[in-house]
């Protein structure tokens, strides 16, 4: 059994590489932009013609040059997710075993049982492939973005919709606050589609697959033991909307029975909704279960005043972090569209919307600082860092906001 906790932190490798990604893809994009907005209104007025060939000669070079650094990704994704796979199905046995030691029995250790490599090896290279869907989808849509945008502002500035600096600053805008988004899938309840960029993408993935392979693990280790009774994991916060399986709080922190050992409590398959991706180890699910003895439950307590008190508070915690993050892509990225402006009067206007996010940025960052000391929870600086954020894009963003401040 793994815990929530255990669930919720394992993604940070994987979130990381997914990050690093996206921030040069957003970087690529911006260069290849400039190249055709930044030069200034003279070079828009072309034919449209010419104009087209030349965005899909850049459009065609941008899709090369992903799909170039993609290889590098990829190889640090395959090492990060294989190694979180491997820490989790350790973690996972370790919880098991000592419940059947303590009744007397020896399961076989992980490392020495083949059908159980076989059932991590399978989740790995699920997951591994999700990686690769999720980067392929990425750079068409990254290429698509380039193209819409740099055509929308092409036909605003020539049709005199709206001025050059106008339309060009609208398109960085774009594309510094949103990033690069793909349909990931439609909700079952209300039918929206669900746009995400690739770290969320690819945290639920990796946090998914975990949860499968470790808990086809225990069910096969189960199977060999002929063990009844499951324990399942609970956290505060878990969801509480409709019934089973996608309600987790009716279901989370209780024992159950597997049937084809036992009917001491109630089914463990009918009861969690285990195997539908709504239920328990479902998509995105950070319950686990394991061996249980059917008397002590570490988790029949959860959900107290204390235990909800903190957990509302880690997940203002979590937001604050996030819109951090958001913000400094989006710093980084309006950074670079600055250098790369060869317009001086689109430069001066795009400059100041740089020194306003950057002093956003200030603003959350003291916000998080006092957020944390009021409620006397530890910063986690590394849940603040961004890929390509070092201390020449910090010293940079500390003097846009302090211009910013002083006009």
């Amino acid at each position: 059994m793994l815990t929530p906790k255990e669930l919720l932190d394992i993604t940070d490798g994987s979130t990381e590489i997914s990050s690093q990604l996206h921030a040069y893809i957003l970087q690529e994009i911006i260069d290849r932009m400039m190249l055709r907005l930044g030069r200034g209104v003279d070079y828009l007025f072309t034919s449209s013609d010419k104009w087209r060939i030349q965005l899909m000669q850049d459009a065609g070079y941008l899709f090369e040059d992903i799909t170039a650094e993609l290889a590098k990704y990829t190889r640090l994704q395959e090492k990060e997710i294989r190694d979180a796979m491997q820490e989790a199905g350790i973690k996972s046995t370790s919880w098991d075993n000592k419940i059947y030691e303590s009744a007397g029995l020896s399961p076989v250790p992980l490392h020495q049982s083949p059908p159980l490599i076989h059932l991590m090896e399978r989740n790995y290279r699920a997951t591994l492939g999700e990686w690769k869907n999720y980067t392929r989808t990425t750079a068409n849509e990254a290429q698509k973005l380039f193209i819409n945008e740099c055509d929308f502002a092409y036909h605003k500035v020539t049709t005199g919709a709206v001025s050059y600096t106008q339309a060009v600053k609208e398109a960085i805008n774009n594309i510094a606050s949103n990033g690069v988004t793909f349909v990931s899938y439609r909700s079952k309840n209300t039918g929206d589609i669900r746009r995400d960029t690739i770290e969320t993408a690819v945290a639920r993935a990796v946090r998914t697959g975990v949860a499968q392979a470790t808990s086809q693990i225990t069910l096969k280790t189960m199977e060999e033991m002929k063990w009844e009774v499951v324990l399942v994991s609970a956290h505060v916060g878990a969801r509480n909307i409709g019934g089973i399986p996608e309600n987790h709080e009716l279901w989370q922190g209780k024992f159950y029975s597997l049937p084809q050992y036992g009917h001491r409590f109630p089914d463990f398959y009918y009861s969690t909704g285990y195997g539908d991706i709504l239920g328990l180890c479902g998509v995105n699910c950070r319950h686990s279960f394991g061996p249980g003895d059917g008397v002590n439950n570490p988790f029949d307590k959860i959900d107290t005043e204390e235990n909800n008190r903190v957990y509302k508070l880690e997940q203002r915690q979590r937001t604050l972090e996030n819109r951090i993050r958001k913000t400094k892509l989006d710093v980084l990225t309006r950074q670079r569209a600055v250098e790369k402006i060869q317009d001086s009067q689109l430069k001066e206007e795009e400059q100041k919307v740089l020194d306003r996010k950057s002093y956003l940025l200030k603003r959350q960052n003291e916000g998080y600082r006092e957020f944390c000391r009021a409620h006397d929870l530890r910063t986690q600086s590394e849940r603040i860092q961004i890929a390509q954020w070092s201390r020449k894009e910090a010293s940079k963003a500390v003097a846009a906001a302090r211009r910013y401040e002083n006009k």
